[in-house]
């Protein structure tokens, strides 16, 4: 009994709220919160800090590719990763979009959404995620220039 009470306290039982920092990317909430819809999933994802407009739209532009390459090959951690940094930058791009096309952000944001919620999934739908990622490049592609320019 002693020996799990050190064992408890030495793993970090007493870590104090300043180290919990967030990564950009990674889903914020872990504190029992439940999510049941896709909305509310990518509403869990920071946004990624990001300096240069273009570069980050290619970076999202070569993730929408490869993530159909990480669902064929039953890479989940890869997918996982890549879909939250799809919403990340997705998230720190959208402000840019501005009205451009309001129809086409709001495809993006529930094609993010059911990525995410997808590659959350116990049982992987492929048929599933590779239409959504094949949407969200046809969505992002259109709204592509109103970021660059």
């Amino acid at each position: 009994m002693l020996m799990m009470l050190v064992v408890f306290l030495l793993t970090g039982c007493g870590a104090s709220a300043s180290d919990t920092k967030t990564e950009p990317g990674k889903v914020v909430a872990d504190s029992g919160e439940k999510t049941d819809g896709k909305q509310d999933r990518l509403a869990l994802i920071e946004a990624a800090q990001i300096d240069d407009v273009p570069s980050a739209a290619e970076e999202l532009t070569s993730l929408i590719k490869t993530f159909k390459t990480a669902v064929e090959s039953d890479d989940r951690d890869e997918a996982v990763r890549q879909a939250e940094r799809m919403a990340a930058l997705w998230k720190s791009l959208s402000g840019n979009a501005g009205s451009a096309q309001p129809e086409k952000v709001k495809q993006i944001e529930n094609d993010l959404g059911g990525v995410l919620e997808a590659v959350a999934a116990a049982e992987w739908d492929k048929t599933r995620l590779i239409d959504l990622d094949y949407s969200l490049y046809q969505g992002f592609r259109d709204v592509k220039p109103a970021l660059t320019n």
